[in-house]
């Protein structure tokens, strides 16, 4: 740690300091804040953590700022007064996530990313909520004011933990915002998302647009009127990539407006999870298919839902670590423009600690801001962040039959962050019989399933004592 620096700068820890979402986040940060920033970095490997700081280094150096990176083998004293911490890590890497997806498939599951809903989600949710409640007592001994960014999934459970263990303010953060947005401006042939209002509502990787606007226009009236009797599918592209470079088809999305009249989180690969149709079966009709990246994905028939394949996040981390690497040795350069990402985090971050409101998706827990769906559950819509912290906004009364599409999953992840938290192993098991991607299987064989992913899982457990 630093001896000492000046006391405007704003210290900021990053929990998983890998080259993944450091080098962005924090980038984005020295491009928000005018003055310069004290970065801790904090992994368990201390290898990324010193990448990163050197990394950092020669970013701020080529902002022309003053910025400190910082590596910090010792969580605690990275915390101690810290303004903000950004939580960018998986408990038990890619080994445990493999797991995660494998044990599933046994009983006709047949997860496509793995990180949010179904069994896999629900595997990787108990993996990480004991060590998000270790992070929660931390803040509240060492950082109670800090503001809180959790980018680590499952989005919903994760924040809940926190946001029931701490008083600090949170928020998690996700890019499903601004690829609805991204939608609605390439359907509407528009040169920038300016005149596009919008209101969200739903949990994480799941979001429904409840009403938009084209300026003062009603969005969903005009868009009944540009499809005419054609498709939505005509209107938009066929695939597009997420923030970290996953590409996904809109298939589903396309049915799922046919079918209910509003517009989902558009990528196939993960609202698909959140509905009992898409991914089940003994199993479901599969083919192989070249992908953009040149890897062979694993993609269903329905809707030519790809698989993201744990194999292809491991060939990505090595090339990102080993481009990391070379980038460092050669000392950059550094090249293109000047430009943030689309991630909000830093915005948020700096409208917490200097009061300058700023309105975004967030995800929170259920205060009442969508009526139906039940209090206490992390919910995704949008919110204001200001010198008191996260408020989110209320969307008013959802369409009854959208709520019933997002409530199976609400329950769920309100009944697995209390099940973990309480050591509660019945109500686990309830979560996993109320999931849609387990409404094929009899109790018996979900209970089987539930208990060969509690051992998987048994080392990450923590004092989380199950029972």
């Amino acid at each position: 740690m630093t001896a000492t620096k000046n006391v405007s700068m704003p210290n900021i820890v990053i929990l998983g300091s890998s080259t993944g979402w450091t080098p962005t986040l924090a980038w984005d940060l020295m491009l928000t804040f005018d003055e310069p920033i004290e970065f801790r970095l904090v992994d368990i490997d201390p290898k990324p953590a010193r990448l990163c700081a050197e990394w950092g280094k020669l970013a701020a150096k080529h902002l022309g700022r003053g910025d400190l990176f910082i590596p910090c083998p010792d969580r605690r004293k990275a915390l101690k007064g810290a303004d903000a911490v950004i939580i960018t890590l998986s408990t038990g890497g890619l080994d445990a996530m493999e797991k995660d997806i494998k044990i599933p498939e046994k009983y006709g599951i047949f997860a496509t990313v793995g990180d949010t809903a179904g069994p896999s989600g629900w595997a990787r949710s108990i993996r990480n909520i004991p060590v998000f409640r270790e992070f929660a007592d931390d803040f509240e001994k060492l950082c109670p004011t800090a503001f809180i960014a959790n980018y680590t999934n499952p989005m919903s459970s994760l924040t809940a933990t926190l946001q029931q263990c701490c008083g600090n303010p949170v928020s998690g953060f996700c890019h499903s915002y601004f690829e609805i947005k991204d939608v609605i401006q390439k359907i509407f042939e528009l040169k920038d998302w300016s005149p596009i209002s919008i209101s969200i509502a739903g949990m994480n990787h799941f979001t429904w647009v409840t009403d938009f606007k084209i300026g003062r226009e009603d969005g969903y009236a005009l868009l009944r009127k540009r499809i005419g009797k054609g498709s939505l599918q005509d209107l938009i592209p066929d695939e597009s990539a997420d923030a970290i470079g996953y590409f996904s088809g809109h298939e589903l999305f396309v049915h799922l407006y046919e079918a209910t009249g509003y517009m989902s989180y558009p990528a196939n690969r993960h609202i698909c999870e959140f509905v009992s149709f898409a991914i089940t079966g003994n199993p479901p009709r599969r083919k192989v298919r070249h992908n953009i990246d040149g890897n062979i994905y694993d993609t269903f028939d329905y809707c030519n839902i790809r698989r993201t394949p744990v194999s292809s996040r491991r060939i990505g981390m090595k090339k990102r670590t080993l481009g990391f690497s070379k980038f460092i040795k050669d000392k950059g350069p550094f090249s293109g423009p000047r430009v943030k990402s689309r991630e909000t985090g830093a915005e948020m971050i700096r409208a917490y600690l200097q009061n300058k409101p700023f309105t975004d998706a967030v995800n929170v827990l259920n205060i009442g801001q969508i009526p139906g769906l039940p209090l206490g559950a992390c919910v995704e819509t949008m919110g204001m962040v200001d010198g008191l912290g996260v408020r989110p906004v209320s969307v008013g009364e959802v369409p009854e039959h959208l709520i019933e599409f997002m409530r199976p999953q609400a329950v769920c992840q309100k009944w697995i962050t209390q099940g973990m938290l309480e050591g509660d192993k019945d109500l686990l098991m309830q979560a996993l019989f109320r999931d849609p991607q387990c409404a094929h299987l009899k109790p018996r064989q979900i209970r089987k399933m539930g208990e060969e992913l509690l051992a998987a899982n048994k080392k990450f457990l923590g004092g989380c004592r199950i029972s």
